[in-house]
């Protein structure tokens, strides 16, 4: 349930009315701690004071904590929290009434107390490891021999709400990396109520707190994205909050782990990081009370909240190029063909894409065949350059791709005209690109789609377009167009460029033809090109 921050206030000063009214103990509550919850929670400050007053009327309630396969990361990265301190979130903001690593009981004692709290049937849940469900042997616990699967289902039958803390809990984790002998998964694969996704290995100790803050405070779910994360969590790419970005921007990269330029903040993409990839608030909440990340730290991340981060993005000292790849996704793009519309086949209930050489664009058909797909960008390589390098940053950008692509920069210069070349035409980005991640010009768009064919991961390197949608769709790809200088610079190989390119121009046309079919109730999308590899790789467009 999402609900607005009026809706969420309306929620906390009903609920602080009600403890008034009961006259309960005040308890001493770090004003600090509350506000920087509130903070990373993405709400306005005006909750710090609400927050502060619930929490020092409120009846901490129940938490069971399971471990299940893991290795206890997600545990020791809360033991270091300090806003608030350890001690105070168990005795004042929740009560901790089982944890296998922090409880004093074991034994018989511990499995009496669990039962016990089980038969309340008013506690919040919280799971750190993956389960072995299929194969139960890998996983027994406790004093009375249970597997870790039976424990699972008896904990979450009657729990408020249910929290899986780190990768292992939320996809399996790096037990569940192939080949996966112990068959490990994540908790929501085998149970029925809903699970709330806390990934990171380990989660940082503000991100767990935080969502555990959040339930007590207003007993509501939090606004979760595709796999149920907290998007006021990971909402952002976490390469838009690293402090290592502007170098990234600008073409300075380290070239290796002994590199001197590290210590001067240059971008660990080269060497590995895979922060573009990877949605986390790490960059902005640090761990061991926000002493750093490793990222600040000189390694790069390694992004371990995504699922199945152990065996989906390659080795994690090098990029994500088909040389250091060991798994092989290339048929991603790759569908089948039904059916090559032919223009004369519209009709009033039609959209058109129009994947052709000489033109290209969005149609809708009425009397005067609009084109819906509002598109231009400065085609030629040469005359880009030029215009581009006028930022610092820019400047930089150009003058490390000079550099370092030496044949590739002289080629763009001496086979350009100085001739600004405005294109309308969405596949002359295949030909204004190539040049920069090849040295020499497109021939025939077949290349260029084959090196897309041939990537060996299933994550791409995105260009970021930006897609308006109003009465038409604005597709603007100009803050794009530097993409493949800082990509080549940063160690991917043409096949994870092209990949990513046509991935990006395929997600932002969807956007368009979802708004044009919607605004103009048309009932189906129709695919119309020359080149049997468009059609495949954007057949799947039709069925929006």
């Amino acid at each position: 349930m999402s609900l607005s921050n009026e809706e969420l206030k309306s929620i906390l000063e009903h609920k602080i009315a009600l403890l008034e009214n009961s006259h309960k103990e005040k308890k001493n509550i770090s004003l600090e701690a509350v506000s920087s919850i509130v903070k990373i929670l993405g709400l306005p400050n005006d909750f710090s004071a609400l927050a502060h007053r619930y929490f020092q009327l409120h009846t901490p309630p129940s938490l069971i904590w399971l471990h299940l396969s893991e290795c206890t990361g997600c545990s020791e990265s809360l033991l270091r929290t300090s806003l608030p301190d350890f001690l105070d979130l168990i005795f004042d903001f929740i009560s901790l009434e089982y944890h296998e690593t922090f409880m004093s009981a074991s034994g018989h004692q511990a499995e009496s107390h669990l039962k016990e709290v089980l038969e309340k049937k008013d506690f919040l849940l919280a799971v750190e490891g993956g389960v072995c469900a299929i194969d139960p042997f890998y996983l027994t616990i406790g004093a009375h021999g249970e597997n870790g699967y039976e424990i699972l289902q008896k904990c979450a039958k009657n729990a408020k709400t249910i929290f899986a803390m780190g990768t292992c809990s939320s996809y399996g984790g790096i037990q569940a990396a192939h080949p996966n002998p112990t068959k490990s998964i994540g908790i929501s694969k085998v149970l029925e109520e809903k699970v709330i996704n806390i990934p990171g290995c380990p989660p940082s100790d503000v991100n767990i707190i935080a969502a555990l803050c959040f339930y007590i405070l207003f007993e509501q779910d939090m606004s979760l994205d595709v796999q149920n994360r907290p998007l006021a969590l990971y909402g952002k790419c976490l390469h838009d909050l690293c402090e290592r970005k502007a170098k990234f921007e600008a073409g300075n990269f380290a070239q290796s782990f002994d590199d001197e330029n590290i210590k001067q903040g240059y971008c660990l993409f080269k060497v590995g990081c895979k922060g573009p990839y990877a949605y986390n608030n790490c960059p902005k909440v640090k761990f061991n009370s926000k002493t750093s990340w490793p990222v600040a730290a000189g390694h790069g991340c390694i992004a371990c909240s995504e699922e199945n981060f152990w065996d989906d993005f390659g080795f994690y000292e090098k990029p994500m190029s088909n040389e250091f790849a060991y798994n092989d996704f290339s048929s991603i793009l790759a569908t089948e063909v039904i059916h090559n519309t032919s223009i004369n086949e519209l009709n009033s209930k039609n959209i058109l894409l129009d994947l052709s050489s000489d033109s290209s664009g969005i149609f809708y058909y009425n009397e005067n065949k609009n084109n819906f797909l509002d598109f231009s960008f400065e085609a030629n390589p040469k005359v880009f350059l030029n215009q581009f390098a006028k930022t610092k940053i820019a400047m930089s950008l150009v003058q490390n791709f000079q550099e370092q692509f030496q044949s590739h920069y002289n080629f763009i210069q001496e086979n350009y005209s100085d001739e600004s070349i405005t294109s309308t035409n969405v596949l002359d980005l295949f030909y204004f690109i190539y040049p920069f991640i090849s040295g020499k010009k497109l021939e025939n768009i077949d290349e260029f789609l084959d090196l897309a064919l041939a990537y060996k991961f299933k994550h791409p390197s995105k260009f970021d377009f930006k897609t308006t949608i109003n009465d038409q769709a604005k597709l603007d790809v100009s803050k794009s167009l530097r993409m493949p200088l800082i990509y080549i610079l940063g160690g991917l190989d043409k096949e994870a460029i092209t990949f990513g390119l046509v991935f990006s121009l395929k997600e932002h046309l969807k956007q368009a033809l979802k708004a044009c079919k919607n605004q103009h109730q048309k009932d189906q999308i129709l695919i119309h090109s020359h080149h049997e590899k468009l059609l495949k790789i954007f057949w799947d467009l039709t069925s929006i």
